[in-house]
């Protein structure tokens, strides 16, 4: 997300992933409703992060992209390690207990503080599912399957 404006045309950006490769110098992002393909010139990490991007070249230009998001869809993101993916490849995967039972279909991954939560919609109704190893037990990519373990408040 695309945040106030900064002194050379920067922008500051809320970062929703910790795939910061995603955001180097050369790579290609999108931006806003639109999509405006545009072109990543430099990335600044810190406390409060900054990109400088190619289309943005004055204070102004900047400002009038506060709050637009900047996006880079799955075919041109980083890889990932194995075993980790990315939130948007669940929405519209199946849920199941890994006793077998259907739990519903994931609608929503909402970043939390500590880990991703997944809303999952089913015939039982909503259900939040915290994104962490003693709950999720497999993804399969293929099968677009969500096995999860059961515990306590689940239901």
């Amino acid at each position: 997300m695309l945040g106030a404006f900064g002194v050379r045309g920067d922008v500051r950006v809320r970062l929703e992933t910790d795939v910061v490769e995603n955001l180097e110098a050369g790579r290609r992002v999108y931006v806003g409703p639109n999509r405006d393909p545009t072109e990543v010139e430099a990335f600044h990490p810190g406390i409060k992060p900054r990109l400088k991007l190619r289309s943005v070249r004055t204070r102004e230009e900047a400002r009038d992209m506060r709050g637009a998001e900047i996006s880079v869809p799955l075919a041109e993101a980083a890889p990932l390690p194995a075993g980790s993916y990315y939130g948007v490849e669940l929405i519209g995967v199946r849920v199941v207990a890994n006793t077998g039972e259907a739990i519903g279909t994931v609608r929503e991954v909402m970043s939390t503080g500590s880990n991703d939560v997944y809303l999952v919609r089913g015939p039982g109704g909503e259900v939040l599912v915290p994104a962490i190893s003693d709950v999720v037990q497999n993804f399969d990519r293929e099968q677009r399957l969500l096995t999860i373990e059961l515990i306590d408040g689940l239901r």
